[in-house]
């Protein structure tokens, strides 16, 4: 490994917090755009511990994220970045310190670019799931209340079939309902890890979207609601005249309707999703890397 912060302590960070030598490896491979999970199999540790030192790198330099550090970095040592990574001894002319310096800077500022790249990157696709997420859970209150309709519909046949019959064909009923929560349970997780190689990113991904996914079903529901009207609720639509007492009902029934029970999904999602994620984020992980490159 390349040692191309030897003199960060002096440059850097306020006396009297030097940087540990974990603390100084864990920054090397930072400038190389090593993610967490590279850089905690390069260093023989966790990902828990490279997010431990980065955590006190960035408390030390005082900045709050890879991009600052860098920037950081490349402000303060200028020339310094990458320079200890060849023998000065060594050369032998004038013009061949020069052309190590250039080419020390363009190697320092590539990794510099190419981090800030990956934090934009990780940004967009952060937004990119919860909006995902938001459009699944409105499209789901529709698909939802097709299937109830479709159900209701045949609720004179569903009759006519045995109650042993009926319990066979539950779970199918429950996958028709449920089923399609398995496409953000297990799509962000296999998309994340593609991208930051992350079981914890994965794993949150997941989380993400499941819980954008429940505020875009209750936002739904909120829009049809007031908007559009419900069968039998169309007394809640805000046009047109109002009884004195339109706005207080329309809060009892947010409360009762909306609020309570979002919260309650929302903690359900949660959990999980981050059950599933996880177990998606091991299996797919486990997977031999030619395959993985295949999906």
């Amino acid at each position: 490994m390349t040692n191309n912060i030897k003199n960060y302590n002096q440059l850097n960070t306020p006396q009297p917090h030097p940087l540990s030598s974990r603390e100084r490896e864990v920054i090397d491979l930072l400038l190389q755009g090593k993610t967490n999970k590279q850089m905690a199999f390069i260093l023989g540790i966790s990902e828990r511990t490279i997010e431990f030192h980065l955590k006190n790198i960035y408390t030390k330099f005082e900045v709050n994220s890879r991009v600052e550090l860098v920037l950081k970095l490349w402000k303060s040592t200028g020339d310094n970045l990458g320079e200890s990574t060849i023998d000065q001894r060594n050369l032998k002319t004038e013009n061949r310190d020069i052309y190590t310096l250039l080419t020390s800077r363009i190697f320092a500022l590539k990794n510099a670019v190419s981090i800030i790249i990956k934090e934009e990157k990780m940004k967009k696709r952060w937004f990119l799931y919860c909006l995902v997420g938001l459009v699944f859970g409105a499209a789901f209150w529709h698909y939802f209340s097709l299937v109830a309709r479709i159900f209701n519909h045949f609720a004179g046949v569903l009759n006519l079939i045995p109650e042993t019959m009926i319990w066979l064909l539950l779970p199918i009923f429950l996958f028709i309902y449920l089923g399609v929560w398995l496409i953000p349970a297990i799509v962000p997780a296999v998309y994340e890890f593609n991208r930051s190689s992350s079981q914890h990113l994965s794993v949150v991904a997941v989380i993400t979207v499941c819980v954008s996914a429940v505020l875009g079903y209750y936002l739904n529901y909120i829009v049809m609601l007031a908007f559009f009207g419900l069968p039998h609720m169309e007394y809640f639509i805000i046009f047109g005249q109002h009884a004195l007492s339109f706005w207080q009902d329309w809060n009892q029934l947010f409360q009762n309707l909306i609020l309570y029970k979002s919260i309650k999904w929302f903690l359900i999602s949660g959990f999980g999703g981050g059950i599933i994620g996880y177990l998606t984020t091991r299996w797919y992980s486990s997977l031999p890397r030619q395959h993985l490159n295949t999906i």
